[in-house]
């Protein structure tokens, strides 16, 4: 990997020094640690066979000696709530991609919704000496957790839900158009009241998709009380749960709209338990489009807000502010887009 900021190199394990690469390659040191930096005037030929000469050597870096030298580590610390939500492991998988090939590697670490965790993994992350840090925030107080990281001038992103009063860089999608492009859809097929379900109420993230959803309802000419509110765990035994209690106190809604894709499996197991068949007698919809949703039988009709573009542009927006600490990073807030499958039905 090349860095995107200044690196040193060193030999791995004490075995392969760079003056051992200097004399198979007949060049000086000074020469084999421009080509291994990138910098210096080194033609591009001699600084290929230097590279083929390391690789060939088995040359690995000393990411320890560099950082003692220079100051800067390689590492960048991921905090995200949990990866056993599908968004959260396409979301990371990119970023994990961007960081790799602007030459950092990712520690990462869950908080599984659970503030004092997070807190505890943001203080462990930096006796760890990372370079930045990437959070997704759990639910709760949150603005308290990061700023031990800003205190200390460590470069940190926010993603997926803001924490506006913290002052990091923020990376999401602008989740009041999520909310409205989801109620316009589901009055649009005929839905004059529908259930919310999921989600923690305190968080921006649900805040704006409510908002968006009130707002489709108030264009429409519908009240706020059309959309019935179910906040709570974003699990999907949670929704699962909901629906068979409404089922069985007969109230069963004609759509639900979940907090996330995952959330909306839990609607699909209810339905397969009382024999409802989604797409017909029971309107499905989610945010988040993970790539799922296709498999899912019908498909699963969701707004899409981008977990791929946030994990890659989360990492572009770290090394940015890596190489630059006073570097000027506006809020980067997606737009989000509806797709859709199969799993509302149009009422007549």
């Amino acid at each position: 990997m090349e860095r995107a900021c200044a690196t040193t190199w060193e030999a791995g394990l004490g075995r392969v020094k760079i003056s051992d690469i200097a004399s198979a390659a007949g060049v000086s040191n000074a020469t084999v640690s421009y080509a291994l930096n990138g910098g210096g005037r080194v033609s591009a030929k001699t600084r290929d066979r230097i590279l083929e000469i390391s690789r060939e050597l088995g040359f690995i870096r000393d990411d320890k000696a560099a950082q003692l030298r220079t100051g800067r580590s390689s590492l960048i610390g991921v905090v995200l709530n949990t990866v056993v939500n599908p968004f959260f492991s396409e979301l990371v998988a990119a970023l994990e991609t961007a960081a790799y090939e602007a030459g950092y590697l990712t520690l990462l670490a869950t908080a599984q919704n659970d503030p004092v965790r997070q807190h505890k993994l943001i203080a462990s992350m930096i006796a760890q000496g990372v370079a930045g840090v990437v959070i997704s925030p759990v639910h709760g107080p949150n603005a308290e957790s990061i700023s031990e990281t800003l205190r200390r001038n460590i470069p940190t992103v926010v993603c997926v839900r803001d924490l506006p009063e913290s002052g990091a860089a923020f990376v999401g999608a602008d989740e009041v158009m999520s909310g409205y492009l989801a109620g316009c859809h589901l009055i649009e097929y005929g839905h004059r009241s529908f259930w919310f379900v999921g989600g923690y109420e305190q968080t921006t993230t649900w805040q704006g998709r409510k908002r968006g959803v009130l707002k489709a309802l108030a264009e429409a000419g519908l009240p706020a009380s059309a959309c019935v509110l179910h906040p709570g765990s974003q699990r999907p035994e949670f929704a699962r749960d909901r629906l068979l209690a409404a089922h069985s106190e007969h109230r069963m809604p004609t759509a639900v709209l979940c907090f996330n894709d995952d959330q909306a499996t839990g609607v699909y197991r209810a339905a397969k338990d009382l024999g409802i068949l989604i797409g017909r007698d029971l309107s499905v919809m989610g945010f988040d489009n993970i790539q799922q949703n296709d498999a899912m039988i019908p498909g699963l009709s969701s707004v899409d807000i981008h977990p791929t573009q946030i994990g890659r542009i989360s990492a572009e927006t770290i090394v940015k502010l890596l190489c630059n600490d006073n570097a000027p990073v506006d809020p980067v807030v997606l737009r989000p887009e509806l797709v859709l499958r199969e799993s509302v039905a149009r009422l007549t």
